[in-house]
């Protein structure tokens, strides 16, 4: 493992620039990289301290910046604006208040603001990255070429601005760097966390336009948005191209930096066992313990195959930083997943999900599910707090002929439970129920959660509707193929009115409107946005009225009551807060 290339980004969100070797200091990255930046009017800024991202300039909300050239000597900084506007270049020194100030005006001149607050460009020794924690950002071309081969779509790792571009590492291996200690020379940096992506990398960085949605590419490939890996420096020294990269034996230093976060990492086989009818439990631990803190019932874990291929799988029970999975063996991905070795480490991520146990169990709820749906209602009832509560749980469960063996498991974990659970088995051997037969078992219930394909869930719908159920309790997992293009999941919804209040906009929303948050920005509502895949929860908004569908789960959770635009197109008539 080698450094290939090495890039300084002098301005944060403006373009880089390729230099063969750099000093690194303690706690700060590549000198001069991201030395300044220009905020964008909506915060006032003050000198030397860390700002999010989102209060600057920056690629994701100006796409123009890949236009401007930057080349730099510390702390001498030159920036060339757009050729379009003829502007000569105008070169400044970052320690100097008076070319500080000119590269403002400069800046200001030729990039709108987005807020009604005087803007400064903002010194920030350390570097102002994205992180509040200083570092290097590192990308592996073999992941991003796996990127363009699965998706035809050409992805110049360049693309995801990293400060390292390394070689020698196979496709996807550098997130088994996380909580280790490279040294590369003197220099020793400590491996913290994976980079989630956003719409920035949907810029080419040779022909500075926008030409495919980043973020949306490793969502339906990938199964996340992550792209690279980021590092904090913890012995100083200077950094070359070609120079050897090595793992420290002792990743002391690393494991305390390493946050909780619900980003790619490998976990080991701890057991492989079958349970019969097809179906496989798999026992996996988690190196970091990062889903005993955010796991709530009803959330669900992603496995990651190199093809790549990736599934979704309710999580069926939490043990500390070992976790459960059912896999049931119907296709290539699972019968790959089923086939892991005990000791065998895979790449997961999670844990996803927007449908948990406190979001939607009511005074008397309903758990409808069909086929393989049955996992959802055991990782709702492996929460046995929430499940031996006052609360009464109805379980319909369809399939065909005889009780699955994961039927079998729901009903030996519902015979430990104190709650009061009513279970009822379809068998469609000759039939399937209808809308009819099944509001008879919907009933006396204020909530539902619905589990199957996209047909049944309609069934299931139209179901509530005769049983008295309103649409806000109607709680929906649709599973879809993840390798689908987005916009195909939702081609055949109807037409809807989508009624923004804040904005006192109205519109037709049709499925090539796209998601909510493309149709909105077409008609010049604009909702935060960043990742633009459902992972990062910026652009949720208030839904008022209605109910919406994520054809792909999100993995982002918000509010009861706020909705992801990025991911939900409308079920029917809605209104927004937006």
């Amino acid at each position: 493992m080698r450094i290939a290339q090495i890039f300084r980004f002098p301005i944060k969100g403006l373009p880089g620039e390729k230099i063969d070797s750099a000093a690194v200091r303690k706690g700060s990255g590549l000198e001069g990289d991201r030395r300044v930046a220009f905020g964008n009017g909506t915060i006032m800024h003050r000198e030397d301290q860390w700002e999010s991202c989102l209060s600057f300039t920056i690629l994701k909300n100006n796409k123009s910046l890949q236009k401007w050239r930057v080349h730099s000597r510390p702390p001498l900084i030159t920036m060339t604006a757009p050729a379009s506007t003829g502007a000569a270049p105008l070169s400044f020194d970052v320690n100097n208040q008076a070319d500080m100030d000119a590269a403002r005006a400069y800046l200001s001149k030729y990039l709108p603001p987005q807020g009604p607050i005087p803007r400064k460009l903002v010194s920030a020794p350390q570097g102002m990255f994205d992180s509040r924690l200083s570092g290097i950002s590192i990308i592996n071309p073999n992941t991003v070429a796996e990127l363009s081969r699965v998706s035809g779509v050409h992805m110049d790792p360049r693309r995801y601005r990293g400060n390292l571009l390394i070689e020698g590492v196979p496709a996807y291996a550098e997130y088994g760097l996380i909580g280790k200690v490279l040294r590369i020379g003197d220099v020793r940096i400590a491996i913290t966390k994976s980079l989630a992506r956003c719409s920035a990398t949907s810029v080419n960085p040779v022909s500075t336009e926008v030409d495919t949605n980043g973020p949306r590419l490793l969502a339906t490939y990938f199964g996340h948005i992550h792209c690279g890996i980021y590092g904090t420096v913890l012995e100083p020294g200077v950094l070359e191209t070609g120079a050897e990269i090595q793992i420290e034996d002792d990743p002391s230093g690393a494991e305390e930096l390493v946050p909780s976060k619900v980003s790619p990492r490998f976990m080991t086989v701890l057991r492989n066992q079958e349970l019969g009818a097809g179906v496989v439990e798999l026992l996996l631990e988690d190196p970091f313990g990062w889903i005993d803190g955010h796991y709530e019932a009803g959330m669900h874990l992603r496995v990651h195959l190199p093809d790549p291929l990736w599934r979704n799988y309710t999580i069926t029970s939490v043990a500390g930083s070992r976790i459960g999975i059912d896999v049931r063996v119907q296709g290539e991905a699972s019968s790959k997943i089923a086939q892991l070795d005990e000791g065998e480490q895979v790449l997961v991520s999670g844990p996803y999900g927007v449908l948990t146990s406190t979001k939607v169990l009511g005074a008397c709820t309903a758990i409808v599910s069909g086929g393989i749906g049955i996992t959802p209602a055991l990782g709702l009832l492996g929460d046995a707090a929430a499940a031996n509560d006052s609360r009464k749980l109805r379980i319909i469960h369809v399939e065909r002929g005889r009780a699955s063996a994961l039927y079998s498991r729901l009903e030996q974990m519902a015979s430990e439970l104190k709650s009061s659970i009513c279970l009822n088995r379809i068998d469609t051997t000759e039939g399937r129920p209808g809308p009819a037969v099944m509001a008879q078992y919907l009933q006396g219930c204020d909530s539902v959660v619905v589990c199957g394909p996209e047909k049944f869930t309609s069934m299931v719908f139209e179901a509530c509707e005769r049983a008295g159920i309103p649409a806000s309790q109607i709680h929906r997992e649709v599973f879809a193929s993840p390798t689908t293009d987005l916009d195909r999941l939702f081609e055949d919804y109807p037409s809807a009115e989508v009624t923004c209040r804040d904005s006192r906009r109205s519109f037709t929303w049709s499925a090539k409107d796209g998601v909510l948050l493309e149709a909105l920005e077409d008609q010049g509502v604009e909702p935060a946005s960043l990742c633009r895949s459902g992972s990062c929860g910026e652009c949720a908004v208030k839904l008022l009225r209605g109910i919406v569908s994520y054809p792909l789960e999100p993995s982002a959770r918000v509010e009861q009551d706020q909705i992801l635009t990025c991911m939900a197109v409308p079920a029917g008539d809605i209104e927004l807060g937006a």
